[in-house]
C-alpha cells in the first residue's frame, strides 16, 4: 500500500536526502554559495531525512516526524517569501539598498556576497527556493494524508 507508514517513511527519507545531497553537492561540485536561509533549509532537509529514517524503526518517532516536515514546508515557506520580497529578510542576509548620501547603484553592491532576498541559483529557469518549497510542499502533503489515512484505519480496525 502506498500510503502504508513504513512506505511513506521510505519515500520521505529518500526525497530528503536526495534534496540535502543536492544542495551539498551544489555548494561543493558547482560552485553554488547558499545563502544563510538556504543553509537552514537544507538542515531542515536532513532532519526530515533523519526522523524518517528512525520513524522505519520506531513508530514513535512518526509523529515526530510529521512535524520535522511541516517545519521544513514552514520554513521553506518563509524563505521563499524573503527571496520574493513578500516580509523582511533577517538584516544579516538582506542586499544592502542604496542611499542618496552613497550615490551607489545596485551594481555597485558586493556581487561576491550571497543575499537571502536574491534569487542565486536558478534549476530549469526556476529559483532553487521554489524547487525547496515545492517538494517540502509536497512532503507535507503526503505524510499529512498518510498519517490521518492511518490513523483512521486504525480507529475504524479498534472498532470492530
Amino acid at each position: 500500500m502506498l500510503l502504508s507508514p513504513k512506505s511513506t517513511a521510505a519515500l520521505t527519507f529518500a526525497i530528503s536526502s536526495i534534496v540535502f545531497l543536492v544542495s551539498v553537492s551544489s555548494q561543493f561540485w558547482l560552485g553554488k554559495a547558499p545563502c544563510l536561509l538556504c543553509f537552514i533549509t537544507r538542515y531542515c532537509f536532513l532532519g526530515v531525512a533523519l526522523l524518517s529514517a528512525a520513524s522505519l524503526w520506531k513508530r514513535k518517532f512518526r509523529w515526530i516526524s510529521l512535524a520535522a516536515v511541516f517545519l521544513c514546508f514552514s520554513f521553506s515557506f518563509y524563505h521563499l517569501g524573503v527571496e520574493n520580497h513578500w516580509w523582511a529578510a533577517p538584516q544579516s542576509c538582506a542586499a544592502e539598498l542604496p542611499t542618496l548620501d552613497k550615490l551607489e547603484t545596485i551594481e555597485t553592491l558586493d556581487n561576491s556576497k550571497v543575499y537571502c532576498d536574491r534569487a542565486n541559483w536558478l534549476i530549469f529557469g526556476i529559483s532553487s527556493t521554489l524547487w525547496s518549497f515545492v517538494i517540502a510542499a509536497f512532503l507535507f502533503w503526503f505524510s499529512s494524508l498518510s498519517y490521518a489515512v492511518n490513523y483512521y484505519l486504525r480507529k475504524l480496525e479498534d472498532d470492530d
